[in-house]
């Protein structure tokens, strides 16, 4: 006797779907795995771009903080040289940094709340 081959057998839908979820799962635990390496690395990363930029901003000294009432009278002046004498690379580098971070919080929290549903979703 000759096999049905237009009708699959029931079972066979149930393998597929826990073999999808499972490839879905282990793709998940991996891009998890990356990004919380990713995540690591930009805040270990933080730390020295925030001093870079703090020690810059402290090196080129404020008038601001000093004599207020001269910043006052002439505050159109004032902003252009700020602008001129702002470590540019350093803040860059911060929010590069930054940016990272908050991408791969984003990603990391993706990819866990996959996993999570993955669970739930399970067919048995």
């Amino acid at each position: 006797m000759a096999k049905d081959l237009t009708n699959p057998s029931p079972e066979l839908f149930l393998k597929v779907m826990k073999r999808i979820r499972r490839e879905e799962r282990i793709l998940a635990i991996k891009k998890i795995t990356i990004f919380s390496t990713i995540l690591v690395a930009s805040l270990a990363g933080l730390i020295p771009a925030v001093k870079m930029l703090v020690e810059e901003l402290q090196s080129s000294g404020s008038l601001i903080f000093s004599d207020f009432e001269i910043v006052k009278d002439y505050w159109q002046t004032f902003s252009l040289a700020i602008l001129g004498a702002l470590p540019a690379v350093s803040i860059a580098l911060c929010f590069a940094v930054l940016l990272i971070l908050l991408q791969s919080v984003k990603a990391l929290s993706k990819n866990i709340k996959i996993v999570s549903n993955i669970k739930h979703l399970a067919i048995r």
